[in-house]
C-alpha cells in the first residue's frame, strides 16, 4: 500500500481527471472507473460532483487550491481482497488517520491498470468553513499506510520496500552534514560528497523558498517525508542557530559546541547540537556562585568613599 499526495488545485481539473471527464472516452468508457464512496456529494457525475464541491468551498474563499487529492495504490498480490467495500473502508481509516474529516469527500477507483488503486478527493474547507489541518502530511501519510498495512496484513509492496531502504541510507547522510552547519550553501557542499544532492521549490506567490528536496539519484524525497526535522523551516531555523552560536562567542577564549554523531539512524544529532549550543552560550556569561557582581561594585565603591571628619563634639 503505498499512498501519494498529488498536487493540489480547483475542482473542476481534479474530478475531471478521476472520473475520465478529460480522457479518452473510447479507451476510458464508463466501466473503467467508478465512486466507490462519498460523502456530502448530490450525485456521482462529473457536473454533479464538481458543484457540490464549489458550494462547500464556498464557506472558505481564502483557500484557492480547495480540492486536495491523493492516490492510494496496492500490490497485485492484494487483488482478491480488494472489494469496493474494503478499499472504500481502507480508504476512509486512511483520511481519519490523516486528519481528513468532516469535510466533502470522493473515493473513486479505477479499473483500467493492472495496478489497484483508488483516488480520494476531498475539500480542504472542511463543513464548519474551517481549512483542513495539512502540516506534516508527508510523515502523516508514511504512518498511516504502514499502520493499516500491518494492521490488514497487506503486501509490503517491492517499490515501497525500496523506498524505505533509500530513506534508511539518506537520513544518517543528512544528519552527519548537519553537524554544526551554519548555512544552506555549505550544507548542499557537504551533502554533495556524500552522493546527495538539494532541490529547493519556491511559493508560488511570493517567490521565496519553501521547501526542501534530497535526492541520492534514483529517489527524491520532500525533507519532511525523510524526517519532520529536516523540513525546510527546520533546517533553516537549525543553521540561523548556527551561525547565531558561531558569532556570539568571544575571539579571546573561543568556546567548542561539541556534539555526538550516533551510529545508530534514529539518533537525534539535532537535538545535540542545539544542547550544546545553548550549554556553549551558557558557559559564555556563567560566573560562579561565590561572585555577585552587584556586591562586589558596592565594595569598591565603599572603598572610595570618602570619610566623613568627625566634629568635636560641644
Amino acid at each position: 500500500m503505498i499512498a501519494k499526495i498529488l498536487t493540489k488545485g480547483s475542482f473542476s481539473n481534479v474530478v475531471g481527471y478521476v472520473t475520465r471527464e478529460f480522457h479518452d472516452k473510447e479507451k476510458y468508457t464508463p466501466d473503467t472507473w467508478r465512486v466507490i464512496d462519498s460523502d456530502g456529494i448530490l450525485g456521482n457525475d462529473y457536473r454533479k460532483i464538481v458543484e457540490s464541491f464549489e458550494i462547500g468551498a464556498s464557506l472558505n474563499k481564502k483557500i484557492s487550491t480547495p480540492a486536495g487529492h491523493i492516490s492510494v495504490s496496492f500490490d497485485k498480490v492484494d487483488l482478491p481482497r480488494l472489494t469496493d467495500g474494503f478499499m472504500a473502508q481502507l480508504a476512509k481509516e486512511y483520511m481519519e488517520r490523516m486528519g481528513i474529516r468532516d469535510t466533502q469527500y470522493i473515493i473513486v477507483r479505477h479499473l483500467e491498470t493492472d495496478n489497484p488503486h483508488f483516488h480520494i478527493v476531498y475539500n480542504r474547507v472542511n463543513l464548519h468553513g474551517k481549512a483542513i489541518d495539512e502540516r506534516n502530511n508527508f510523515d502523516k501519510s508514511h504512518k498511516a499506510t504502514k499502520a493499516i498495512k500491518k494492521k490488514y496484513g497487506l503486501t509490503f509492496s517491492p517499490k515501497k520496500k525500496q523506498y524505505e531502504d533509500a530513506i534508511a541510507e539518506m537520513k544518517p547522510r543528512i544528519q552527519a552534514a548537519m553537524y554544526q552547519c551554519k548555512s544552506w550553501g555549505e550544507f548542499s557542499r557537504r551533502l554533495a560528497n556524500a552522493g546527495i544532492s538539494v532541490e529547493f521549490y519556491n511559493d508560488r506567490d511570493t517567490g521565496k523558498p519553501q521547501g526542501v528536496k534530497f535526492s541520492d539519484g534514483e529517489f527524491k524525497f520532500n525533507g519532511s517525508y525523510i524526517d519532520r526535522a529536516f523540513s525546510f523551516r527546520r533546517l533553516d531555523r537549525f543553521f540561523t542557530q548556527n551561525a547565531g552560536i558561531s558569532q556570539a562567542q568571544p575571539t579571546s577564549q573561543p568556546v567548542s559546541v561539541m556534539a555526538t554523531v550516533r551510529d545508530e539512524p534514529q539518533g537525534n544529532i539535532i537535538t545535540d547540537v542545539l544542547e550544546a549550543g545553548c550549554q556553549a552560550l551558557g558557559g559564555m556569561f556563567h560566573l560562579s556562585p561565590t561572585v555577585d557582581p552587584e556586591e562586589e561594585a558596592f565594595i569598591r565603591a565603599m572603598k572610595r568613599k570618602p570619610r566623613r571628619k568627625k566634629g568635636r563634639s560641644v
